[in-house]
């Protein structure tokens, strides 16, 4: 029996919207699956992106910690004050010995007695006469040998060079021992701020019971100014102050010195936290003059990282030096 016309077109219609249809149904699912790869796509290009600068911030620190320093940096120099206060002409010379280790970030300061033995051209004298006599670099071979330790350089500094140099490093806070011009004696142990001309005195005051007193009056003293002066501004500064007090100051230290290793010294002077330490010189009195004694030498050797020395004390506990003497 043949379908009638009514019946042809419905079937012709049925058809033709299935026909109309398999296309809609294929497109929904591909845009369906692009849309997901974009989104996959984009998440896992934004996840690099992300990692990628993260990983980038995380690495600018370490690039900047990088200096290139090594065991060529660290350096012993030792500083001399002599003042010339024409109103206080019995001030006496302040000695002392930094050793500059920028690898451990630290500057250990020993005060250095006038009256320390040395030899020069195998002669015994007191390091005030090696000065007088021999001069600074003699002064500076016989104080390394009877530390057992190399002295790299010297700087020698009058009272206008001193002004300079703390003018650039700053102020110290510090409770003083003695009582004198400028001074009061501070028995409570509070800091007092010092300026320039106090802490001058500090350093070279003959009102100290024993020379050795004084001693380790400048390595506590300058210890403490490297600890409480502003770093950063040191650092970031480092040439304009080295130029503003060098011409003040005589010293053996070089333009070209100065040029190999002031990375070390502003690296130092940016990261370092609480960098100054201070050892007390150990000696014993023998005709009128201080001996060192081979105890202290294997303490320096030990702080200075040039030997293990057992019972010493370590970099977290370092080893306490007493002052002995008349």
């Amino acid at each position: 029996m043949q379908p009638s016309m009514h019946c042809k077109r419905i079937m012709a219609n049925t058809i033709f919207r299935r026909r109309r249809q398999k296309p809609g149904s294929t497109a929904i699912p591909f845009m369906i699956t692009i849309l997901l790869s974009m989104f996959v796509f984009g998440a896992v290009a934004l996840y690099s992106y992300n990692k990628l600068t993260e990983d980038n911030t995380e690495l600018q620190p370490m690039q900047a910690a990088v200096t290139g320093i090594s065991d060529g940096d660290i350096n012993s120099i030792l500083f001399i004050l002599d003042p010339n206060d024409p109103e206080h002409p019995d001030r006496k010379t302040a000695m002392m010995m930094l050793h500059f280790d920028p690898i451990r970030k630290q500057e250990i300061c020993i005060g250095i007695p006038l009256e320390l033995q040395v030899a020069h051209e195998g002669k015994l004298m007191t390091a005030e006469n090696c000065l007088i006599n021999h001069g600074l670099e003699a002064l500076k071979n016989a104080v390394g040998a009877a530390l057992d330790q190399k002295i790299d350089r010297y700087m020698m500094m009058d009272s206008k060079g001193f002004e300079k140099l703390i003018n650039a490093i700053g102020n110290v806070a510090y409770p003083s021992p003695i009582k004198d011009t400028g001074l009061r004696r501070v028995d409570d142990g509070v800091s007092v701020q010092l300026d320039t001309k106090q802490f001058e005195t500090l350093l070279t005051s003959t009102q100290y019971d024993r020379e050795t007193d004084r001693c380790a009056t400048i390595g506590l003293s300058v210890a403490q100014l490297l600890n409480q002066c502003d770093g950063k501004r040191i650092g970031n500064n480092l040439d304009n102050y080295y130029h503003s007090f060098i011409d003040s100051v005589t010293t053996d230290i070089t333009a070209m010195d100065f040029a190999n290793h002031k990375h070390a010294i502003s690296y130092v002077f940016l990261y370092g936290v609480a960098p100054g330490r201070a050892l007390t010189i150990l000696c014993e009195e023998k005709d009128g003059m201080f001996v060192v004694k081979q105890e202290f030498r294997d303490t320096l050797k030990k702080n200075f990282y040039q030997q293990n020395a057992v019972g010493l004390g370590t970099e977290e506990t370092p080893s306490e030096t007493v002052v002995s003497g008349s």
